[in-house]
């Protein structure tokens, strides 16, 4: 199946669709059974632990929700709400004290262990789950031993930070954590232009062996960290445009940037040096012209699940094109299929699980 999120937050869809990827059917817009969806802002999705973790960054939530597969039959498309796997620390006036805050993604890197991103805060967050895998904990403090380390004076991070910000000090965020400067791995970040709320910042996550995968958005680059330690391992050269998904397939990693897909070789363990972005594929035609959004890959059959966005929110629309893609180095992307069409909002996040 292929489970899609969409971009328009609390105003457009705020729940998942689940398409059938044999027959192409939309087998339910509702695949989210019995969770607090008011005015929901779906994003990444992830299937680990026998459970799927769906992120919602809307403001009133800013959480991860834990969902277990349905029953057999009818209800094989849905999943049932869990809980809460994850939380914000809010301060009395809803200001975001810790490293959650307008999550984006989240990517496991064991059982044990997962990663979020988070536009607000501009942080990635590192959080232990639990031994039942349905909720995890923000620790206290910094999560990333290099940058407890990179300096001996007294550093202040929100609790969970993995990969900090250049700007510590951001609206909607109590703590005002130190500035990172890019060059040792901080996230660049770009406030409004009334200052009141973070217009660019921190994307999509990727993992890789023992690297961690960012999509900093305002620079344009891949920055990768080193999953044990937290050592800052370097960026890619920026892309032409800003990156915002990411996808890992047959040891290469792409990345959506405007409306082409970027993809590169992976080296065995990853490293800046070995990134070498080239396009892959072009968004088609539309009135306006279309960004790519997420991709995702059945191995199976060799597929790719493309999600084209045309327009913001519940006022655009966008489509969903299948692939065939190649193993070559560059991959091929062919055979284009109109796997779906959606005129009420535009598809932000889709994730492929095989067919129940």
């Amino acid at each position: 199946m292929l489970l899609v999120t969409f971009h328009g937050g609390s105003t457009g869809i705020t729940n998942v669709y689940a398409y059938d990827t044999t027959t192409g059917a939309l087998k339910t817009s509702t695949a989210l059974q019995n969770a607090p969806l008011t005015k929901a802002e779906l994003r990444g999705m992830t299937y680990a632990n026998s459970y799927l973790y769906v992120v919602n960054g809307g403001k009133d939530a800013s959480n991860v929700m834990c969902f277990q597969p349905g029953g057999a039959g009818a209800t094989a498309w849905n999943f049932d709400y869990v809980g809460e796997f994850l939380a914000p620390s809010l301060s009395k006036h809803g200001h975001f004290e810790n490293a959650i805050g307008h999550p984006y993604a989240v990517q496991f890197s064991s059982p044990e262990t997962c990663y979020v991103s988070n536009q607000d805060t501009n942080v990635v967050a590192q959080a232990q789950v639990a031994s039942d895998f349905k909720t995890a904990t923000i620790e206290k403090g910094c999560q990333s031993q290099y940058l407890d380390n990179l300096t001996k004076e007294v550093c202040v991070y929100l609790d969970g930070t993995f990969a900090a910000s250049q700007i510590g000090a951001l609206p909607d965020v109590k703590i005002a954590a130190t500035d990172v400067p890019g060059q040792n791995g901080g996230l660049s970040v770009s406030p409004s232009t009334d200052i009141k709320k973070v217009e660019n910042s921190v994307r999509d996550l990727a993992i890789f062996g023992s690297v961690l995968f960012v999509c900093d958005e305002p620079d344009k680059v891949i920055r990768l960290y080193s999953l044990p330690d937290g050592n800052y391992l370097g960026a890619s050269s920026p892309l032409p445009k800003s990156p915002t998904h990411l996808a890992i397939y047959s040891n290469g990693l792409y990345v959506s940037a405007g409306d082409q897909l970027y993809w590169s070789s992976l080296s065995n363990p990853p490293a800046p040096a070995g990134l070498s972005f080239q396009s892959v594929l072009i968004a088609p035609a539309a009135t306006s012209p279309y960004d790519i959004g997420g991709v995702a890959f059945d191995p199976a059959t060799a597929t790719a699940y493309v999600a084209y966005q045309q327009g913001k929110g519940q006022t655009g629309s966008g489509a969903i094109y299948s692939y065939s893609v190649s193993t070559a180095s560059p991959p091929a992307f062919t055979n284009p299929v109109v796997f779906a069409t959606v005129c009420a909002d535009t598809p932000e996040f889709v994730f492929f699980m095989p067919n129940p």
